[in-house]
């Protein structure tokens, strides 16, 4: 899919967890947006690989991916 369509259906995901309207702890549950399904992966893949959710259809696959953050360290 192009960029457009792809950073569409991620908005509108992203709206409806923000409004609530998703199910399951933190809003990880599939949800229907735009005929895509979408899901969001629990935390530590989140942190470990930076893959925040999947959408998808029968055709085409939409991975959000955020930048991991760097470790840091702390005094002792």
């Amino acid at each position: 899919v192009d960029c457009g369509t792809a950073l569409h259906v991620e908005d509108e995901y992203a709206a409806k967890i923000r409004n609530g309207q998703v199910q399951g702890n933190g809003g990880g549950a599939p949800v229907t947006v735009n005929g895509w399904t979408c899901q969001g992966y629990a935390t530590p893949v989140v942190l470990s690989t930076g893959n925040a959710s999947q959408c998808h259809t029968s055709s085409a696959t939409i991975l959000a991916v955020l930048a991991v953050p760097t470790p840091t360290t702390t005094a002792a």
